[in-house]
């Protein structure tokens, strides 16, 4: 059995390809007409690891100066070597001169996300020794979570294999483990999603990236 996600290049998704000069401040255009807040990048030409830029890491404070990468568990690193430092415009993101995103010559694909109100939100939350309710202004049926500031795994959870009150079925954009179905990560609202308590998700003093879709 397969789940297949899928994304309309329109308002909050749009995927473009480029070919790195190993130059710090190499700019790429896109269509989003917003600034993208979540980037997935992948060398193409070449093995490499997934680069992830996300407007929460680092706890949304500087957040284009970090690195996480989709493929590993590891926590955030701090490089101007990724993005630059730079923040996306409606109009292009900006490339350092690291070789995950902008190696001299060699070909790469890039995805980028933003929020649309009533659709999708990229967003972050501090984690909580409680459960508690995340809003995003709609109800979701799509989740992603990443605990950014420590070792975690990406976490996908949807409403069409099972999100919903008790056990939840996940899978993990890092693994190629099949799907279990032992763990109850909370529940989507009309507004949001609940989160109960665990460490790569919701615990004191982790901080947490995530993508939500109706």
């Amino acid at each position: 059995t397969y789940i297949s996600h899928m994304w309309k290049r329109h308002a909050g998704f749009d995927v473009v390809t480029y070919t790195g000069n190993g130059t710090a401040g190499h700019q790429i255009p896109h269509s989003l007409s917003k600034s993208a807040e979540m980037i997935w990048v992948k060398k193409r030409s070449a093995a490499e690891k997934w680069m992830v830029g996300h407007k929460g890491l680092n706890g949304g404070v500087d957040p284009w100066g970090e690195f996480i990468s989709l493929n590993e568990t590891n926590a955030e690193v701090d490089s101007v070597n990724f993005w630059n430092d730079t923040a996306p415009t409606a109009t292009h993101f900006t490339l350092g001169s690291g070789n995950y995103g902008n190696t001299n010559n060699e070909t790469f694909i890039a995805f980028l996300f933003a929020s649309v109100e009533g659709i999708s939100k990229v967003g972050y939350y501090d984690g909580s020794s409680y459960s508690q309710t995340i809003t995003t202004g709609f109800q979701p049926r799509f989740l992603i979570i990443r605990k950014s500031n420590g070792a975690g795994d990406w976490l996908v959870i949807d409403t069409t294999r099972g999100w919903a009150a008790g056990n939840d079925a996940y899978l993990m954009l890092n693994s190629n483990q099949a799907q279990a179905t032992d763990t109850d990560f909370g529940a989507p609202t009309s507004t949001g999603f609940t989160l109960t308590v665990g460490s790569q998700w919701n615990t004191s003093g982790s901080k947490y990236i995530y993508y939500a879709h109706a």
